[in-house]
């Protein structure tokens, strides 16, 4: 599987442990680890299946054979006293060793908490270490002074999106979700390692400011594509250019991307989906077999940028106001303490192509992605790149948000729509347009974020659909005192009901049947200014973050809802697999990812990003899995990876600080990435339509 020995692995990693330990304070003489499992010692009444593999103690071992359930097997390991404390540590490790005849996936998380922290892939009859990353989310207020808003800073913080559990971890689980009955594990030793180090604010200002290089990386360290001097740039850039000459893109595509050796069928000019042979396809608009390959954030510049006001430490260099290179800058229009951003990635690109390094660098792309086997350019795009009209692209669009919510039940909401989607009639009317989503990430009932229904119960009295709300509980309770027996509450009237603020536990049933009739509405509302504006445009949804379902089936009525309206239902799905991703209750339609990516901290980025690898070749492994499981899946039709150039070290506005690309800051190609991409990007189609997979 590997590109690499296992010697070379423990040589490369030892080599990384010693930057980490220069870097985060930790001497090697010190105790670096924390063993918390040993499976020659531990008591097996601590050790459990949640499926009911069977589960022994051999040789040294935790051996498990599998008997799995409908989403694989999950093992817990549970300390023998207490809750173990792993907020000391930055990272958990666990040997594992596969010996059945099929690969296998292993995911690694602390208890309850919902995402797992890192994940490997073993191969049939070989042994890995599987290492996972930890958050720390509380920490001393002085880091976050000195760092603010980062998810990853300097020291080794790491923070996420949910907050950590790394101080109270009930038990260890490991997930098998590709296990098969009669496959078998074995399981080694767990532990912590790397301690975390808390500095004092002096020693982090003396340690770390300034933490950012000239070229925008990390001053610590070394790695592979990592930019020296600007002679480095011009170096790269003519090793890329004889890579893409050498492979120019897939033999095997028309001009739109499709399959162009494969079967004929239906055009009416526009993108459109079909079921073909048990399996759900785009059709491009030359009646070709169309899978959507792509990146989210095709553009240089606005998704890399920083901010600099107040944070001048950071930087080794700034360009100096009034030079070439502080055309870069953005947000000072002439005016006096303006908010000032930087991104490195296009001053870099300044640099490699001088005044013009825009329009090269917009030019370049689309040669770029055919090359690696890419055929769309997904949400946040540039238009001037897809414009081009030389890689298909997707339309993003908001709606108006009244009181922090999407409402479908404000007066002239769909009008509104319409004029919003008429307004890009370059788009909506171009050939090249696969199809529009309209919103993102909204949060109907996921664990993170305000929720909806939360929201519409803490709104103002003049919300719409609180108003809307509480006409359903006047026709079904018709009496304030009825509602009060129901809930549990204690309103005079409606009025009171109107304008109370917070959410109430009694109306979860009511709030979850609102909810229902909120989204129908809005999905309705949306389609029609879709098709409307442009009857043969799709309509893929607002990219639904539900990465729990379907173990979690409580969003389900929102998925069937929207599937009544979309063309392509949509998730964001930032797992190391999709192939469980389906339909709820034996719904047959399409479905396209959004979002997806794994990120390591090998190249200097400070937290890795919503999914875990352990290095760059781990990074790139698991990236190829889940698209292939992906592209396997008779149901999806489409992925793409977020995001096309990593994140700033120092944070986008939110804190992001992810290598979510596949080019670094330093316009440089990650070899490992492009490697896979290829490889299953030009063989997708004959991939797709000889699994063995089929639709139920």
């Amino acid at each position: 599987m590997r590109s690499i020995s296992k010697n070379q692995a423990g040589v490369y990693f030892l080599v990384f442990a010693t930057i980490i330990l220069a870097t985060f304070g930790c001497s090697p003489k010190e105790k670096t680890s924390f063993e918390i499992f040993n499976p020659s010692e531990y008591d097996a009444g601590l050790i459990s299946s949640f499926n009911g593999d069977s589960l022994s103690m051999k040789e040294g071992a935790l051996v498990v054979n599998f008997a799995p359930g409908k989403y694989g097997s999950i093992i817990a390991i549970r300390p023998s006293n207490g809750l173990w404390n792993a907020s000391g540590y930055r990272f958990v490790r666990c040997e594992i060793e596969n010996t059945g005849s099929a690969s296998q996936l292993v995911e690694l998380g602390f208890g309850n908490y919902d995402l797992t922290l890192g994940g490997t892939i073993v191969p049939p009859g070989g042994k890995e270490t599987l290492k996972a990353v930890i958050y720390h989310t509380r920490h001393a207020a002085y880091i976050d002074s000195l760092f603010p808003v980062m998810h990853g800073k300097p020291d080794g913080t790491l923070r996420s999106w949910m907050k950590s559990t790394a101080d109270s971890v009930e038990y260890i689980k490991l997930l098998f979700p590709a296990s098969k009955a009669g496959s078998s594990v074995k399981i080694g030793r767990i532990w912590f390692e790397v301690p975390y180090v808390l500095y004092t604010a002096k020693d982090l200002m003396e340690k770390f400011y300034p933490f950012i290089d000239k070229f925008g990386q990390l001053n610590i360290g070394e790695w592979a594509g990592k930019i020296h001097n600007e002679a480095d740039l011009i170096n790269f850039e003519k090793k890329e250019q004889a890579d893409i000459k050498a492979h120019p893109q897939s033999p095997e595509w028309d001009k739109y991307g499709g399959w162009e050796n494969g079967p004929q069928l239906t055009s009416n000019g526009r993108f459109r989906v079909q079921k073909y042979e048990s399996k759900w396809w785009f059709v491009d608009p030359d009646g070709k077999l169309f899978w959507s390959n792509g990146f989210d954030c095709v553009e240089f510049g606005g998704q890399t940028q920083t901010l600099v006001n107040g944070h001048e430490k950071y930087f080794e260099y700034l360009p100096a106001d009034g030079s070439p290179e502080a055309k870069i800058y953005s947000g000072m229009n002439g005016r006096e303490n303006a908010i000032k951003r930087l991104s490195f990635n296009a001053l870099n690109l300044f640099r490699k192509y001088g005044e013009k390094w825009d329009s090269i660098s917009n030019e370049k792309i689309n040669q770029r992605m055919h090359s690696w086997g890419f055929n769309t350019i997904g949400n946040w795009s540039d238009r001037k790149i897809y414009l081009k009209r030389k890689t298909p692209y997707v339309l993003t669009l908001n709606t108006q948000q009244i009181g922090g919510i999407p409402d479908p039940f404000v007066e002239g909401y769909e009008e509104n729509l319409l004029k919003m989607v008429q307004s890009h009639s370059e788009e909506i009317n171009d050939p090249w347009c696969i199809g529009v989503f309209i919103d993102n990430e909204l949060k109907w009932g996921v664990k993170w974020g305000a929720k909806i229904a939360e929201q519409i119960q803490r709104s103002s009295e003049t919300q719409p659909a609180k108003i809307a709300f509480m006409e359903m509980l006047k026709k079904k309770y018709k009496s304030i005192t009825t509602l009060n027996n129901a809930w549990g509450t204690s309103f005079t009237d409606w009025k009171q009901f109107l304008v109370y603020k917070n959410v109430i536990p009694g109306s979860s049933m009511d709030i979850k049947v609102f909810l229902n009739e909120f989204a129908d509405l809005y999905y309705s509302q949306c389609r029609n200014a879709v098709k409307k504006s442009a009857p043969d445009l799709l309509y893929l949804g607002c990219r639904m973050d539900f990465h729990l379902y379907p173990e979690d089936s409580s969003l389900n009525d929102i998925i069937k809802i929207a599937s009544r309206y979309c063309d392509v239902v949509s998730f964001n799905r930032y797992r190391y697999s999709c192939a469980e991703l389906i339909p709820p209750d034996g719904g047959d339609y399409p479905l396209i990812i959004g979002e997806y990516h794994f990120g390591s901290l090998e190249t200097g980025l400070l937290q890795p990003g919503l999914r875990y690898a352990a290095d760059q070749n781990e990074r790139a492994e698991l990236f190829a899995f889940y698209l292939s499981s992906a592209v396997e899946n008779p149901y999806i039709i489409g992925a793409h990876w977020f995001q096309l150039v990593d994140q700033s070290v120092a944070g986008r506005g939110d804190g992001e600080n992810y290598q979510a690309g596949f080019l670094t800051v330093g316009d440089v190609p990650q070899k490992e990435m492009i490697d896979k991409s290829r490889e299953i990007g030009y063989k997708m189609y004959k991939m797709r339509f000889e699994s063995y997979i089929p639709i139920k």
